[in-house]
This record gives structure tokens, C-alpha cells and sequence, in this order.
């Protein structure tokens, strides 16, 4: 299995139902993007909350699958209309677990 773990730094102006609306688009994912198998999203409680606040977590099968994923139309559009407006920074990696 591969962890395709994204951190976002989240811009200032940016509001609680911005945020919640983009947590809500990006667990949906789920059901449109057959590579996907467990999704979650949400603060980062850890020591660099400040510098990125918020955490995305996709598990997938392989590598090859996290790049399907990453493909796919709905992952895009997703980014585009939920994350692109209220992100100041990402920072994504893979590990296998």
C-alpha cells in the first residue's frame, strides 16, 4: 500500500466553510475514483501545524495507482474549484506501508 500524504498551508483570508466545503469534495472523491481506498482530511496536530495546517491522506494500492489517481478528471477539478483558491503551499509525499 502507498500513503500519498499531502500538507497544505491554507492562505489567511480563507474561512471555516471554505475549508470544510473543500473536506467535503476531497472525501467524496472516494466514490468517483475506483484507485482510492481509504481517504481522510483534516488538521495537522502536529509541531508544524503552523507552517501546514491541514493534511491529506490517500491510500492506494501502488504507485501506479496514485498516478491514476492524481489523472483522474474529478481529482482535478476537485483541486481547481475546492483547493487552488484557499491554498498558499503543498507539500505531497508517498511512502510505502
Amino acid at each position: 500500500m502507498i500513503h500519498h500524504i499531502v500538507l497544505f498551508k491554507i492562505k489567511d483570508a480563507t474561512t471555516a466553510e471554505q475549508v470544510t466545503s473543500a473536506r467535503d469534495a476531497l472525501l467524496a472523491m472516494k466514490v468517483g475514483i475506483p484507485e482510492i481506498r481509504e481517504i481522510y482530511f483534516g488538521p495537522n496536530l502536529g509541531p508544524s501545524a503552523r507552517e501546514y495546517g491541514h493534511v491529506l491522506l490517500v491510500v492506494c494500492d501502488d504507485m501506479d495507482a496514485v498516478q491514476r489517481y492524481l489523472d483522474h478528471p474529478l481529482h482535478r477539478s476537485t483541486v481547481d474549484q475546492f483547493l487552488a483558491p484557499i491554498r498558499e503551499a503543498r507539500m505531497a509525499v508517498d511512502v510505502a506501508v
